[in-house]
C-alpha cells in the first residue's frame, strides 16, 4: 500500500501483506525520545563543562588574541581556569534534580550572551540586565529577532538532544557523595594549582585587562544577573542610614583665632618601605627632607585594595570589625565632622571615592575635558595642586578639612605617575604585563611614582605655608601598599592574612605650621619620638576629630595618634 508523504512501506514477517505505518507514530516518537546512551553524573558534568567553554567562547578566545598576542601559554592557561570554573558550577548542581535543568539554563544563557556580545559587541554586565528589565515592550521586542532565534537554536541543539538521550544514573547516595566530594576538592585543588603556579600573569592579566572577564560565558552574566539580584533587593528592602556622632559639636573656647585648615592626601598604592624618609637607600623623598614633616614608619593599612581600605580607614569600625555594607550606610569621619560645623571638600583624582564623600562636596578631577594633564581617563596628579589653588583662594569663613584623593602609584603603569624632570631612576619598566620586565626596571618606575608624590606634598606644604588667614596643617597616608615582583607577585589585593608586609604597610606623613602647632599646643619634638609607635588606618577617624577638637561619644582619645603630644 502506498502512503505518500504521511508513511512508509513494511512488509511483517509474520504476513504476508504489506501495511503502512505512520512516520510519526507514538511507537516512533517514543524511540525518539529513548535515551541513547548511559553516563555517569560527573562524567556528564566534564563533557557538558567542555561543551560549555568551546561552544560560546569564541568571543572570550578573540578577546585574548588582541589583549595578550603570541603569549601562548597564559591563553591557554587562563582558557584552562574558565574551563575549572565552569566545571565547578556545573559540579556545584550535578545532582538528580538540578544537573540537566541547570545545565540547559546555563546553556541557555550563554547562547543569548553569544549572540548579543557577537552581532552588537554587547556584554551582558549588571548595568545592561538592568536596562534590560527596566525598557518597555516594544524596546524589548525589537531585539527579538530571528537572527536570535536562529543562533540560539543552533547553540542549544545539541545540550538538548544530550539531555535527552544521555541517561545519568546515580550511584547509591553515600557512594556518589563520596564521588562528588572528591573530585569538587579535586578541582578546587587544580584551581588553586594553576593561579599558584601563573599568579604573576594572572595577577596582572586580569589587573590591565579586567574588561576580558565579562567575555567568559556563562560566568560573566551569572554572576551580573547574581550582582543585580542583590541590587535589586537591597532596593526592595533598604537598610536604615546609622546616623553616628549626630552629638558632635565643637565648643567656642577650643576654637582657635583664625580658622584651622587641615588637607589630608589619601594617598594610592604607596608603600612604606620606598619612602627614603623610612630608611630606603634610594633618595625618593628629596622635597619633603628638606621640610619639617613627621614620617611615621609602623603605619598598617585596613586592607590590601582600595575599595576596602577607604571606606574602612574613613570609619570607627577598626580592620578587626570591619564590614561594607555597614561601613558604607553608616555616618563616615567626614559626616561627623559636618555635624560640628567644619567645612570638608573632596577634591578626586582616582577612581572616586567608594562611597565615602556621599554626602560631601566633591569634585571628580578626572573627568575633566580639554585638560592637558590628562589622557586615557587618567590625570596626573598635578590637577590636584590646580584644584586646592582654587579651594585656598576661598574665604576662611571656618575649620575646614580638604581631602585631595590621589593616583598615586597606581600599577602596573607606574611609568605614567611621574613626567620627565621626575624620573630619577632608569631604565624603567613601560610594559603593563609587568613580569615581562626585569624587577629592577619594575622598581624603577614605581620609585619615580615615589618621587613624584614626593614632589606633590611638598608643593602642597608650600602652598600651604603662604596662607595669612588659616592656621595650616597636612596629613598624607596612604590606602594600601604594592608588590613589586617580589618572590613573583605584583600588584596588590592579596588575602590580608597572608599578604607581604609591602602590601599593608603604608607612609604616613605630618606637618604643620607653626601657628597651627601652638593653636593645638602641639609639641614637635613628642611627635618625632613616636614615629615608631605602631599605629594603623583604624587612628585616622579619630586623629581627624581630634585635630578639629570635635566633642562627640564615638571619639576615642588613645586611638588619637597626635594626643600623646598634645598639651592640656
Amino acid at each position: 500500500m502506498c502512503v505518500g508523504f504521511t508513511g512508509y512501506i513494511h512488509r511483517s514477517p509474520q504476513m504476508s501483506e504489506v501495511v503502512a505505518r505512520p512516520f510519526f507514530s507514538i511507537r516512533t516518537l517514543r524511540d525518539f525520545r529513548r535515551p541513547r546512551l548511559s553516563l555517569h553524573p560527573l562524567l556528564f558534568s566534564l563533557i557538558a563543562a567542555l561543551w560549555l567553554s568551546v561552544s560560546v567562547n569564541l568571543p572570550f578566545l578573540q578577546q585574548l588574541q588582541q589583549k595578550i598576542p603570541g603569549q601562548v601559554s597564559l591563553q591557554l592557561s587562563v582558557l584552562a581556569l574558565l574551563f575549572l570554573l565552569n566545571w565547578l558550577l556545573l559540579l556545584l548542581f550535578s545532582f538528580k534534580v538540578s544537573q540537566k535543568p541547570v545545565l540547559l539554563l546555563l546553556c541557555l544563557l550563554g547562547a543569548v550572551s553569544h549572540y548579543f556580545i557577537s552581532r552588537f559587541g554587547i556584554v551582558i554586565d549588571r548595568d545592561m540586565l538592568q536596562n534590560a528589565v527596566e525598557t518597555d515592550v516594544a524596546e524589548a521586542s525589537a531585539m527579538l529577532t530571528s537572527g536570535l532565534l536562529w543562533s540560539v537554536t543552533l547553540l542549544m541543539a545539541l545540550p538538548l538532544l544530550a539531555c535527552r538521550w544521555i541517561s545519568t544514573p546515580y550511584p547509591k547516595l553515600w557512594r556518589y557523595a563520596g564521588q562528588w566530594l572528591l573530585l569538587t576538592v579535586a578541582v578546587i585543588s587544580a584551581m588553586m594549582s594553576l593561579a599558584a603556579v601563573q599568579r604573576a600573569e594572572f595577577a596582572t592579566f586580569f589587573r590591565n585587562f579586567k574588561q576580558v572577564k565579562q567575555y567568559a560565558l556563562p560566568l560573566s552574566p551569572l554572576a551580573a544577573s547574581i550582582s543585580w539580584s542583590k541590587a535589586f533587593a537591597a532596593e526592595q528592602f533598604p537598610t536604615a542610614f546609622l546616623m553616628q556622632g549626630q552629638d558632635a559639636t565643637q565648643p567656642f573656647a577650643v576654637r582657635t583665632e583664625k580658622p584651622r585648615l587641615v588637607v589630608l592626601v589619601l594617598g594610592e598604592t604607596a608603600r612604606a618601605a620606598q619612602f627614603s624618609l623610612n630608611g630606603y637607600p634610594r633618595n625618593t623623598n628629596p622635597q619633603l627632607a628638606r621640610l619639617p614633616v613627621t614620617s611615621f614608619t609602623n603605619v598598617s593599612s585596613c586592607g590590601t585594595a582600595t575599595a576596602h581600605s577607604v571606606p574602612c580607614m574613613f570609619s570607627n569600625m577598626g580592620r578587626e570589625n570591619y564590614q561594607e555594607k555597614t561601613a558604607k550606610n553608616s555616618s563616615n569621619v567626614l559626616d561627623i565632622l559636618q555635624y560640628a560645623a567644619i567645612d570638608v571638600s573632596w577634591l578626586d583624582n582616582n577612581s572616586g571615592c567608594k562611597g565615602v564623600c556621599a554626602r560631601v562636596p566633591t569634585q571628580l578631577l578626572f573627568q575633566q575635558q580639554n585638560q592637558p594633564l590628562c589622557q586615557d581617563g587618567q590625570c596626573h596628579d598635578e590637577v590636584l595642586l590646580e584644584a586646592l589653588e582654587l579651594e585656598l583662594a576661598k574665604p576662611a569663613t571656618g575649620d575646614r578639612l580638604i581631602v585631595l584623593h590621589q593616583l598615586g602609584s597606581h600599577g602596573p603603569e607606574y611609568f605614567k605617575r611621574s613626567n620627565a624632570s621626575q624620573k630619577k631612576f632608569l631604565p624603567e619598566c613601560r610594559d603593563k604585563q609587568l613580569q615581562n620586565c626585569a624587577q629592577p626596571e619594575v622598581v624603577n618606575a614605581y620609585d619615580n611614582s615615589i618621587v613624584a608624590t614626593d614632589a606633590l606634598l611638598a608643593a602642597v606644604i608650600q602652598r600651604l605655608a603662604l596662607q595669612q588667614d588659616v592656621v595650616p596643617a597636612m596629613l598624607y597616608l596612604s590606602d594600601h601598599g604594592e608588590s613589586l615582583g617580589e618572590n613573583g607577585v605584583y600588584l596588590h589585593g592579596m588575602p590580608y592574612w597572608m599578604a607581604p608586609a609591602t602590601q599593608t604597610q603604608v607612609p604616613m606623613i605630618w606637618w604643620m605650621s607653626e601657628q597651627f602647632a601652638s593653636a593645638q599646643q602641639l609639641s614637635g619634638s613628642c611627635l618625632a619620638q613616636q614615629t615608631a609607635t605602631p599605629l594603623s588606618h583604624d587612628n585616622l577617624f579619630h586623629s581627624l576629630l581630634g585635630l578639629f577638637k570635635v566633642q562627640t561619644r564615638v571619639y576615642q582619645s588613645e586611638l588619637d595618634l597626635l594626643q600623646p603630644c598634645t598639651k592640656g
